[in-house]
C-alpha cells in the first residue's frame, strides 16, 4: 500500500492523477475523497437489473441536503483520479461511518486504468445531512504484483455520478 508520502510523491511524479489535489487530504496511507454537489436517486418503486432504471438528480444546495433511510443515493466525488500504475480500493472514513452513513455498497476496488471521478453508493440509518465538498471517503493505492497489461476500459470511467450499467451484460 502506498504511503501518504509515496502519494505525494506519485502525484508529483505525474504516475497517479489526482484532481483536485490537496495536500491536507493526505493521511499515512491514504487520501481523503470529497463530496460532489449532486446525488442521483432511483425513481422506480422497484429496480431491475435486466433494464435502465429511471433516476433523478438532486443537487446538494449550500446549506446542505439531508438523506433519508432506505434510499440509495448515487453521488461522484470531487476527485478525479487516474490510476495507470496503482490499484485504488475506496472505503468510507470512519467518522462518516460512526454517524451511520455507508459510502459504498459494493464494489470498492477499483482496477488499474481506471480514469475518472469515483460513484459511490450511500445510504443512512438515520436522516443525516450532507454537503457538498465533505471528506466523505479515503483511496488507498496499492502496486500491482505481475503482469500489468490489462488495463480497465469500462463503462464506468470518465466524469459523473454513473447509475448501474447491470443491463449491459443482457445486451451481449
Amino acid at each position: 500500500m502506498y504511503s501518504g508520502q509515496e502519494i505525494i510523491n506519485a502525484i508529483k511524479n505525474g504516475s497517479l492523477v489526482i484532481e483536485p489535489f490537496n495536500e491536507n487530504n493526505v493521511n499515512p496511507n491514504s487520501y481523503n475523497l470529497t463530496l460532489g454537489d449532486k446525488l442521483l436517486v432511483y425513481t422506480e418503486d422497484v429496480l431491475d437489473c435486466k433494464k435502465k432504471n429511471d433516476t433523478r438528480i438532486i443537487d446538494i444546495p449550500d446549506d446542505g441536503y439531508i438523506l433519508s433511510p432506505n434510499t440509495l443515493y448515487l453521488a461522484e466525488t470531487r476527485e478525479y483520479t487516474e490510476t495507470e500504475k496503482c490499484v485504488p480500493l475506496i472505503s468510507g472514513r470512519s467518522s462518516i461511518g460512526r454517524i451511520g452513513l455507508t459510502v459504498h455498497q459494493s464494489s470498492g476496488c477499483g482496477n488499474l486504468g481506471f480514469k475518472g471521478t469515483w460513484t459511490l453508493g450511500i445510504t443512512c440509518v438515520t436522516p443525516t445531512k450532507v454537503h457538498k465538498g465533505m471528506e466523505i471517503g479515503q483511496i488507498y493505492f496499492f502496486p500491482p504484483v505481475g503482469e500489468t497489461n490489462i488495463r480497465y476500459e469500462g463503462l464506468y470511467n470518465g466524469k459523473g455520478v454513473k447509475d448501474s450499467k447491470a443491463y449491459s451484460q443482457f445486451e451481449k
